[in-house]
């Protein structure tokens, strides 16, 4: 009897406790109640949103989906003279100059490399330090330098104490140049003319560290570096840019419709002035007696031309790179590629005599052969697909960027592919 009663003592307990968390749940819902009711007034006093038309035009690329997961963006889109085009006359010049790395820890050129040592007693003989006969160089082993050449670009209008950054490559068999510094180097043009002196402290990205019994570990290439800001400029490249009273400028990628185009911006921003298309690739603008050919250059930046997209489809085998130029379609065309795939495994097998037999064991090399080929599926591609569909098209198949390239090709042997197409 205890026992029941302890028991119905507890199931009363809860009884009543359930029923207060009921009780006070509900004149909770009583005091939200009202101002969910003022909520939803304010929101059915709110304006709807406004619908949004799609105002694309109807030349506007719109596969689905999109390309990479970007949405399309609208044929002739206007760009920039000035990053189409340059102005005759104003380019970069190349350096060159040959140079000894020193400092390096014990990761320079060996004894075979017999250039390096060259350098070196060239460079102990002008501070007028001179070797004892008796020292053959051939016999010298200097492992803390490297012979290396220095590259620079000089930019147009660049003067007298103009710094330029060089880039440092190894010429022998060094296996680093981390930590090295390059010697005063003279860097020369095409006319054979010093332009420049480069000198300091090289900068590789990586490292490299090696043990003598050969095991070594690297990240980047560590034979070739950069030397921020190490060159000074020694000569001026002699430009009358600023004189001239007739200018051309040259299109990148020559196009007469882009040339037509930029003719007709020019002859709409300066009235005066006489513009004309010298060939598909050339503009040709006499200034007028108020304009400097240098206020032309600064105003190129400012002028919006229709751009046409590329025809091009570009292909690197070896690389496995396709690039696509938006102005290519294709043809109507059913296409089927399949892969074959050769797999050659190795095998050696042993031939062990039998048991109290006077004969050898033998080993005999031999080869498994096992040949894959898949199936081949037909896929169409539509009649004037552009850019965006037949990527989409190939994406829907499966298709790997070595296949793609035989596709190509196949589609210009078919005669459907309507484009130029360049493979490297």
């Amino acid at each position: 009897m205890r026992i029941l009663r302890r028991l119905l003592r507890q199931v009363v307990a809860a009884s009543e406790s359930a029923l207060a968390t009921v009780a006070w749940l509900f004149a909770a819902l009583l005091t939200l109640a009202p101002g969910q009711a003022r909520c939803q007034e304010d929101l059915a006093l709110l304006p709807p949103p406004p619908v949004i038309q799609d105002q694309r035009p109807s030349g506007a690329i719109s596969p689905a989906g999109g390309l990479l997961g970007f949405q399309a963006g609208e044929d002739g889109s206007r760009v920039s003279l000035g990053t189409i085009a340059h102005l005759r006359g104003v380019r970069v010049n190349h350096l060159v100059g040959y140079g000894l790395c020193v400092g390096l820890q014990n990761t320079g050129d060996s004894q075979q490399t017999l250039f390096s040592i060259q350098f070196l007693l060239n460079t102990l003989r002008r501070e007028n330090i001179n070797l004892p006969p008796a020292v053959n160089s051939s016999n010298m082993q200097v492992r803390n330098m490297a012979a290396v050449m220095v590259t620079a670009d000089l930019p147009p209008f660049a003067r007298i104490g103009s710094r330029l950054d060089t880039l440092v490559s190894a010429m022998g068999d060094a296996r680093s140049l981390q930590g090295g510094t390059v010697l005063m180097t003279p860097l020369r043009g095409a006319d054979g003319r010093v332009y420049a002196l480069t000198q300091g402290p090289i900068t590789i990205e990586g490292f490299f560290a090696g043990a003598q019994g050969g095991a070594s570990a690297r990240k980047n290439f560590q034979t070739a570096g950069q030397i921020p800001g190490g060159a000074t400029v020694e000569r001026e490249v002699p430009n009358d840019f600023a004189k001239q009273r007739t200018v051309q400028i040259d299109l990148d990628d020559p196009d007469p419709g882009v040339a037509e185009r930029a003719a007709a911006a020019l002859a709409s921003r300066y009235q005066d002035a006489k513009v004309s298309v010298a060939d598909p690739g050339t503009v040709q603008v006499t200034l007028p007696a108020w304009m400097t050919s240098v206020a032309l250059a600064a105003a190129l930046n400012n002028i919006q031309v229709a751009a046409s997209e590329s025809d091009r489809v570009v292909m690197d085998e070896r690389t496995g790179t396709i690039v696509v130029g938006g102005n290519v379609t294709v043809g109507k065309a059913a296409v089927s590629h399949g892969n074959l795939i050769v797999t050659i495994e190795p095998k050696l097998e042993v031939s062990q005599p039998g048991a109290f037999s006077n004969g050898t064991t033998v080993t005999q090399k031999s080869a498994k052969i096992k040949v894959n080929e898949e199936q081949g599926q037909f896929f169409v591609l539509p009649e004037g697909a552009n850019v965006e569909q037949i990527a989409e098209t190939l994406n829907a198949v499966g298709t790997k960027p070595g296949d793609a390239i035989a596709i190509f090709e196949g589609l210009r042997a078919a005669g459907a592919l309507h484009g130029r197409l360049l493979i490297r």
